[in-house]
């Protein structure tokens, strides 16, 4: 068994010591002391066992020193302060390295409520509780009843996205979730991630379909034949540069795709259809920005013209975590040893972890009211804070690995928005979750098409002025 050291004599330490004291199942770790800032703490007492508060989280070294000279290793740190805000977080990090003990900790509340720890929640330190930000929960008790019984499509199943949906949704009373994606290697890799002892028993309500979702005829048949309630559409090219030399792409994969499967959704009577859009749609620079503005554009006209389907959109920042992301990006440079490359010494962005973008998508698709959803984002964080935060989390500081600036790229902003300027926030029924009133023209079924027309014409001849002179033509705002 592993000798450990509990950060936090509170609830949360408190019911974690307790778990780990009780439960048949752990085997896994033995609790020395605990450690705690709030002097009047003296000692926990579980079940007829008491374990000694040792002191602050400064006295650390002094306490391995005192268990060492007693032939005792103090061999993983567990942090379990569910509040810690991110500067905290940072300073205790800052005692635990020079230690050169391992570390893990227990997520927030939004996992843990009313200190319900439990040893399954103990995980390695992730990028996203370096944010300074609590991520909004899951409400699993005021959702359920929604998606009882319900057939879901997740398209883009295999995606960064469509995974964490996949995985959410099946832990839910669902009928069954279909992951739709083109790529086998990211249905593979979801299958692989749902054969863990947390996601095994719901595997049962799991399906994969390898399909393209601009196969009209095809996502038309399996409409037809699976019937879902609800179709969380996540499909789409998203990667900023790509799209900026591939803009013909970001046609086909976003704008197109969006309109095939949208319109099978109402010729198909699929009650909900939750579009995923994105921040770099609010008055965009980019051509993937512009893409997905479109798509909103469409998704808000067809929602007026009738009633068989309900239309939503989610928008929301940067996801951590997600394939393309900054932090993926970050976590291989630092393993290589290599410089970490910033664009630019003022680059903003709001981020949000992929757990909270799930939460976000499914909780919006309960509502009524509202067509575009989006989540408090909280405060922008600098990226090159986020580099240097990356560091401190690796044990590492600048003079291990250097932070180098590479330049803005193209079609790049220096910082997002969530809103447009005639746009207003009114609060849902859930915490953090905000409806957005966007006051766009919506186009008539012949402009629609139209539109379409023009665009798919464009994506044949893939020519990038041509493309960028149609979204200024259907955008106003787009200044790429």
């Amino acid at each position: 068994m592993k000798n450990i050291l509990i950060i936090g004599a509170g609830n949360a330490g408190e019911t974690l010591a307790s778990e780990i004291l009780t439960s048949d199942d752990n085997n896994e770790y033995n609790i020395l002391c605990f450690l705690d800032d709030d002097i009047n703490k003296r000692e926990v007492n579980i079940n007829h066992h008491s374990i000694k508060v040792k002191g602050k989280v400064k006295d650390i070294e002094h306490i391995i020193k005192h268990y060492k000279d007693n032939n005792t290793d103090i061999e993983e740190i567990i942090i379990a302060i569910p509040t810690l805000k991110q500067k905290e977080l940072l300073e205790i990090l800052d005692i635990i390295y020079p230690t050169g003990i391992r570390y893990k900790i227990l997520p927030g509340f939004f996992e843990i409520i009313k200190g319900n720890a439990s040893i399954k929640d103990i995980r390695n330190l992730e990028p996203s509780d370096l944010l300074g930000r609590e991520e909004i929960g899951f409400d699993e008790k005021e959702i359920s009843e929604y998606y009882k019984d319900k057939t879901i499509l997740v398209t883009g199943g295999g995606g960064s996205i469509g995974s964490e949906l996949v995985r959410q949704l099946i832990t839910l009373p669902v009928k069954k979730v279909m992951a739709l994606d083109n790529s086998e290697s990211a249905v593979h890799n979801l299958i692989m991630s749902l054969n863990d002892r947390n996601n095994e028993k719901h595997k049962h309500k799991f399906m994969y379909i390898i399909s393209n979702v601009r196969d009209y005829v095809k996502v038309d048949k399996i409409l037809k034949e699976e019937k879902p309630d609800i179709i969380f559409h996540a499909a789409a090219h998203k990667h900023l540069p790509f799209m900026e030399s591939y803009p013909e792409e970001a046609i086909k994969n976003n704008i197109l795709a969006t309109e095939n499967i949208a319109t099978l959704a109402i010729k198909n009577n699929i009650k909900n259809f939750v579009f995923i859009s994105t921040d770099k749609a609010v008055r965009p620079t980019s051509l993937m920005g512009a893409s997905k503005r479109i798509c909103e554009r469409m998704i808000m006209s067809l929602s007026h013209e009738q009633n068989n389907t309900a239309f939503k959109i989610t928008r929301f920042g940067n996801v951590l975590g997600s394939s393309g992301s900054v932090i993926p990006v970050f976590e291989k440079q630092i393993r290589e040893g290599k410089a970490l490359t910033v664009t630019h010494p003022e680059m903003v962005r709001f981020f949000m972890s992929i757990r909270e973008a799930a939460r976000l998508v499914i909780k919006a698709c309960t509502l009524n009211d509202g067509i575009i959803f989006t989540l408090d984002m909280g405060k922008p964080v600098k990226i090159l804070d986020l580099a240097k935060n990356m560091l401190k989390m690796y044990g590492l500081t600048e003079k291990d690995i250097p932070i180098i600036f590479t330049g803005i790229r193209e079609g790049e902003k220096l910082y997002e928005e969530i809103l447009m300027d005639d746009e207003t926030l009114i609060p849902s029924q859930y915490k953090k979750l905000f409806i957005a009133k966007d006051s766009v023209k919506c186009l008539t079924p012949e402009e629609r098409k139209v539109m379409i027309d023009a665009f798919d014409i464009a994506s044949l001849d893939a020519d990038k002025e041509t493309i960028k002179m149609l979204m200024r033509k259907y955008i106003e705002e787009y200044t790429g």
